[in-house]
Formats: structure tokens, C-alpha cells, sequence
């Protein structure tokens, strides 16, 4: 080989390098972002701030809920709901009472 040929296949061999650190960078990278999101998700979730924003959230929807009267298409859709919770909390229901 001559010396012009080895020194091309060094630079190539140099951008390979170069373009292999560049993709294992950005893996580690997006990885490490996903985890930081994830723990700040979960801490969030977990926190007692976002507890009390969700109970205040039903607060507020039940308030609305309550207020007015239900139309026939409501009256079905809650009436449908509420068997399917006395059907599944049924055997819960009859073993408090005994």
C-alpha cells in the first residue's frame, strides 16, 4: 500500500471512531434523560401535592355533578356504572354486614 492510501484508510478509520462515540453518546444521553423524567414523574405522583390536586379535582367534579338535574342519557350511564361497582363489591358489601 502506498503511504497516500494508508493515510486515507487512518481517516476513515477516524470517522468511524468518531461516529461510533457520537451514537453512544447520544444513547447514554437519551437514557439518562429518560430516567431523570421517569424519577421526577414518580416523585411527582407520589408526592403529597398531587394528592391533594386530585382530591381537589373530584371535590370540584362531584360539586358540578351534583348541581342540576340529570338528563336520561346521565341517569343510564351512572345507573350502568353503579351496578357494575354493587356487582363487583357485592361479596365485600355482604361480608361487612355479617
Amino acid at each position: 500500500m502506498s503511504n497516500k492510501q494508508i493515510k486515507l484508510l487512518n481517516g476513515k478509520k477516524k470517522y468511524i471512531f468518531y461516529i461510533l462515540i457520537f451514537f453512544f453518546l447520544i444513547y447514554f444521553i437519551i437514557n439518562f434523560l429518560t430516567a431523570f423524567f421517569q424519577n421526577k414523574i414518580l416523585s411527582l405522583i407520589n408526592s403529597q401535592r398531587f394528592e391533594n390536586f386530585i382530591i381537589l379535582r373530584v371535590e370540584n367534579y362531584l360539586e358540578k355533578l351534583s348541581e342540576g338535574d340529570l338528563s336520561q342519557k346521565e341517569i343510564e350511564h351512572y345507573s350502568h356504572l353503579l351496578n357494575k361497582i354493587n356487582k363487583k363489591f357485592k361479596p365485600v358489601i355482604e361480608k361487612l354486614e355479617k
